[in-house]
């Protein structure tokens, strides 16, 4: 047997979310990544503090613990860590 890991999730971000959905920072499923799908804006609130907005252009990225994020236009995602762990026999048994 080996251990398959599913490594990350995609968030769908939709207007104001905060760290419920987010992450609160510290664990390994806090969103680290924003990802624009279609040009828009998004207001980013890092963990350590402070706020910016973003107009990005589809396919940029940002790298960045957000605390909350509000998306103004567009589309976006964020990627965290997802911990499960799958099973499965080498032998495809």
């Amino acid at each position: 047997m080996a251990t398959h890991n599913a490594n990350y999730e995609i968030i769908n971000l939709i207007g104001t979310m905060g760290s419920d959905i987010l992450g609160n920072g510290i664990s390994a499923s806090t969103v680290h990544q924003l990802f624009c799908i279609a040009d828009g804006s998004i207001t980013v609130n890092a963990v350590g503090g402070g706020s910016a907005t973003w107009a990005a252009t589809a396919g940029q990225t940002m790298d960045i613990l957000p605390s909350k994020v509000n998306v103004i236009s567009g589309e976006f995602i964020g990627f965290r860590a997802k911990h499960y762990n799958r099973r499965f026999n080498m032998q495809g048994q």
